[in-house]
């Protein structure tokens, strides 16, 4: 044992140890006696071997080192011993999976040191180069593909220290089986057991990774159930792991077979295993494609011979077909010369053989426009190698006559034009029938345009026999039979639609007591359910004793122009109440925002009002931004200019950044929101901000959509590659007729009037773009009106504002008369209080309500002078609030005043029917509010 370092020189000129040298050079180092024993180790040699020096020192090397018991090694440590020669050997370490250069030296103390670098990526290239080569070089010397296959297998078993097992298996022609290929020291019973093995899920490691295309692994054979159906086979064969890799075809990345490898122990394959698999599996697919052409080499030799013998036929009864059709055939070379043409051609040219082969349609006596566009068609064809056809007058033989030709690349080898064959078709005949087709067709469109009939029909009124051509009775649902010989008007008419039927019969009624012209639109109800629309025309026919007795008339088809009509007014009326739902949502926010700066600027608002108004400014201008990003959102989504970040992003926060948004609005209405998160963290690809505009739209509108006291619950759910977030409410919920056009731009289901929590109709819209934008859908389910609503939104998983101060304010005047009292109504809780705040600035008294049933109840006891009542309120509207109060005589000296966003005519009209006084539009002017002020104070 070296208990003190060994010196080389004296200390006095080298002030290093022998030690020290050992433990900063770049090998591993052990030092052994002369009787094995282990006398130092580096700490390099530490490393590689993985023992601690303070465990081995003293002990026998092959001892401490089992893996190094071979008899080779003993000999050549024993040689070096004896002649004192310094010699090096290379070995495979099973331990660590790598090949070492171990050099064995002697030392001065009578044994011998061990000296060892890792050069497994060299021994590794080299073995790959090795088989490499030699499998090519027995390729073009006509070996067998299983023997040149077996170099490479051999190769990757000795690169583990011949540890491993390997094999090769080739895809049948039917590609549904795995066959031998190569297996040299597999046994010959279980290469003929797999041999024929089918592809899928779970049947080996093999027909696994075909099926998947991609590497597979099974660590433990026993108990992987890739291998259920081979395990005792390979269990009996001392095989406990295998691995496989698919091999791909280099020009097309088909699979042509697998490569695999098998340990006699449980584990997973090294890396550098792993890389040798992977590249000797390239030269295998080289190797097995060069195989494959070879053999469809030799198919296509025979077929090659085979075709050679029938050519000369085929080529006789071709010259036989062609010199005997009456169409015209021939063939260009690239510069427009003929080089062939058949009989017929030559008969219409009234040429010989001689005269026309080598010639150009010019030198043919072509006209010069005929010739040079047949040119350029030619041009064209070597150009693009695509045919042309086309129809051209050509004087000949016959006459003037129509032909039609084609012309068509003929391609050689190496998929360049090399020839232009056409042919030509004499077709005047054909021509001249298809225009007299037309103009007849013509002829007739323009008949039935001109008398406007679908069809036509005619009712014998003394026998009630109603007939109708095929097209008039199919519309009727009348079998072309009954509609030629006749039946009852009553079988007809009893397909009018039912909201039509009696102003239809008393049309007809009428006509037949004074005659004359009918002329009515209707609609018919078809067998399958469906509707149509028909405008019929007819004249009743009285004879000489004035009485009815003959109804003919016609009928057409308009149901497409009704539907359009239709669907223009839906979208008309749909586009108007959009717009008035915009004009009163913008101008809800600006009559609490214009009553809290008249607040700020009153000399009597104490400092709780004021910032009471400070922030409900703030909260109004939210509302209007929102309302205007979700207007701008919208119009970019339609315009495709919207862009969506791509991050990753954790879908728990995008609804925590959701839910901090719309928490001012489920608080104000005392709802309880629950939300129920997985344990893990759940990713997909999106943009944050846009994904928690989607959760923050849809909780809004459950918070918005469900009583006081409400429930909203939040659920994410993972489903192998998709989360689903579900919002469920037990709210208002969605009529089932109306589920299908709820994501509709602009669809609004409540009575705008009755509609107190304001919707534009694009929420949902922007919803359902936004979340297609992420790859993902949104559906929506209710059982029914106050049955709650469910949203969920699937999508694909990844593996303070400070508001301006205006510059001017308006200035508040102070009544200083007798107080008012007025009760100001309004559900919008911000605009009541504001209103009410400037009412007291004013000189007023005042009381707020937020519903109408409230209202009517504190009228009763504040017998206000002044009622400032908005028309959108929740169960009853301000028109039937005011209605109410007015029959109240306590109330007979009162005055009641609109104040509401609705500003068109009808509504106004609607105020002064229902009662009010005064209709103020907000955000109220002030001048009109003082003139009611005044007038009251009178």
């Amino acid at each position: 044992m070296l208990q003190k370092p060994l010196k080389l020189r004296d200390s006095e000129d080298y002030p290093f140890s022998e030690a020290d040298i050992l433990e900063n050079i770049s090998e591993a180092i052990i030092i052994l006696d002369a009787d094995w024993a282990i006398t130092y180790m580096n700490s390099h040699a530490e490393k590689i071997s993985r023992k601690k020096r303070q465990k081995t020192i003293g002990k026998n090397f092959f001892h401490i080192f089992p893996e190094i018991k071979d008899p080779t090694y003993k000999k050549f440590f024993r040689k070096v011993l004896k002649t004192r020669q310094t010699d090096t050997i290379e070995g495979f370490y099973e331990p660590q999976d790598m090949w070492l250069t171990i050099k064995i030296f002697p030392v001065q103390s009578g044994g011998v040191g061990v000296a060892f670098q890792e050069n497994t990526l060299r021994k590794r290239i080299e073995v790959i180069a090795a088989s490499q080569s030699e499998a090519l070089s027995l390729a073009l010397k006509g070996a067998s593909l299983e023997e040149v296959l077996n170099v490479l297998v051999l190769a990757v078993e000795k690169q583990t220290g011949h540890k491993a097992t390997a094999s090769i298996l080739l895809l049948s022609d039917d590609g549904k089986h795995l066959l031998h290929g190569a297996a040299p020291n597999l046994s010959n019973s279980y290469c003929e057991a797999i041999d024929g093995m089918e592809i899928g899920e779970n049947i080996g490691s093999c027909g696994t990774a075909v099926h998947r295309g991609e590497f597979v692994i099974a660590e433990d054979i026993s108990i992987d159930i890739k291998w259920n159906n081979f395990r005792e086979l390979a269990l009996k064969n001392n095989l406990a792991s295998c691995w496989s890799m698919p091999i791909f075809s280099t020009q097309n990345k088909s699979v042509l077979g697998t490569f695999a490898v098998y340990y006699p122990e449980v584990r997973s394959p090294a890396e550098t295993d792993k890389h040798i698999v992977e590249v000797l599996s390239q030269t295998a697919a080289i190797l097995i494609e060069r195989e494959k052409e070879n053999k469809a080499r030799m198919l296509a030799e025979e077929a090659v011979n085979l075709s050679t013998k029938k050519f000369s036929k085929q080529r006789r009864l071709y010259e036989t077909v062609l010199s005997n059709t009456p169409d015209l055939v021939y063939i260009f070379d690239l510069e427009g010369r003929f080089t062939y043409v058949n009989k017929a051609l030559l008969k219409m040219w009234g040429r010989t053989w001689e005269e026309s082969v080598g010639k150009t349609c010019f030198e043919l006596g072509y006209e010069p426009w005929h010739a040079e566009m047949h040119m350029r068609e030619i041009e064209q064809v070597i150009k693009t190698k695509k045919p042309i056809r086309g129809d051209v007058p050509f004087t000949g033989m016959h006459g003037r006559r129509i032909y039609d030709y084609i012309f068509m690349p003929v391609l050689g080898e190496d998929g360049e034009v090399e020839a232009i064959a056409g042919t030509t078709r004499d077709v005047t005949e054909r021509r001249k029938a298809e225009e007299a087709a037309q103009k007849s067709e013509e002829r007739q469109r323009l008949a039935l345009e001109a008398s406007h009939s679908f069809g036509i029909w005619d009712w014998d009124i003394k026998n009630d026999v109603f007939t109708a051509d095929e097209r008039f009775g199919a519309l009727f649902n009348l079998s072309p039979e009954e509609a030629k010989e006749g039946v009852k008007l009553e079988q007809v008419a009893q397909y009018i639609h039912e909201n039509d039927f009696k102003r239809v019969l008393d049309v007809i009624k009428e006509k037949l007591q004074t005659g004359g012209h009918y002329k009515e639109e209707y609609r018919v109800r078809q067998k399958d359910g469906t509707i149509k629309w028909v405008s019929v025309r007819g004249n009743i026919q009285l004879d000489e004793n004035g009485e009815a007795v003959r109804f003919p008339g016609v009928g057409v088809d308009i149901t497409l122009e009704r539907n359009a009509i239709e669907a223009l007014r839906e979208a008309d009326q749909k586009k108007d109440e959009f717009l008035a739902t915009l004009t009163h949502e913008l101008r809800n926010p600006l009559a609490p925002m214009r009553n809290a700066l008249y607040v700020i600027k009153s000399n009597s608002a104490n400092a709780e009002a004021q910032t009471h108004a400070h922030e409900l400014i703030e909260r109004q201008i939210s509302q209007i931004v929102r309302l205007i990003d979700d207007l701008m959102d919208v119009s970019r989504i339609t315009r495709g200019k919207i862009r969506i970040s791509k991050d990753i992003v954790d879908i728990q926060k995008a609804i925590t950044d959701a839910v901090e948004t719309v928490q001012l609005l489920i608080e104000e209405r005392n709802h309880e929101l629950i939300l129920n998160f997985p344990d893990n963290p759940v990713f997909v690809e999106g943009d944050l901000v846009r994904l928690a505009q989607i959760f923050s739209n849809l909780i809004n509108n459950a918070a918005k959509y469900t009583e006081q006291k409400g429930e909203i619950e939040v659920n994410i759910r993972q489903f192998g590659r998709v989360v689903e977030i579900e919002i469920i409410d037990n709210g208002i919920g969605i009529a089932k007729e109306k589920l299908p056009f709820i994501f509709d731009m602009f669809s609004q289901f409540e009575d705008p009037l009755n509609r107190s929590q304001g919707v534009l109709g694009i929420g949902l819209t922007l919803v359902e773009k936004l979340v297609e934008l992420h790859g993902g859908s949104v559906d929506v389910e209710s059982k029914g009106i106050n049955e709650g609503t469910k949203f969920t939104v699937s999508l694909p998983v990844s593996v303070a504002q400070n508001a301006d101060t205006p510059d001017s304010l308006c200035k508040v005047p102070n009544f200083t008369q007798q107080k008012i009292k007025v009760l100001v109504v309004d559900d919008n809780k911000d605009a009541a209080q504001t209103m009410g705040w400037l009412m007291e600035a004013l000189g007023c008294e005042a009381q707020t309500a937020f519903d109408g049933k409230s209202a009517i109840k504190l009228a009763l006891s504040y017998l206000p002078d002044l009622v400032l009542l908005d028309i959108g309120l929740p169960e009853m509207n301000g028109y039937e609030v005011c209605e109410t109060m007015k029959k109240i005589p306590e109330l007979k000296n009162t005055v009641f005043a609109a104040q509401t966003g609705w500003g068109q005519p009808e509504h106004k009209k609607r105020s002064k029917e229902a009662g009010f006084d005064h209709h103020l539009v907000k955000p109220v002017e002030m001048a009109a509010l003082e003139a009611i002020l005044n007038k009251i104070n009178l």
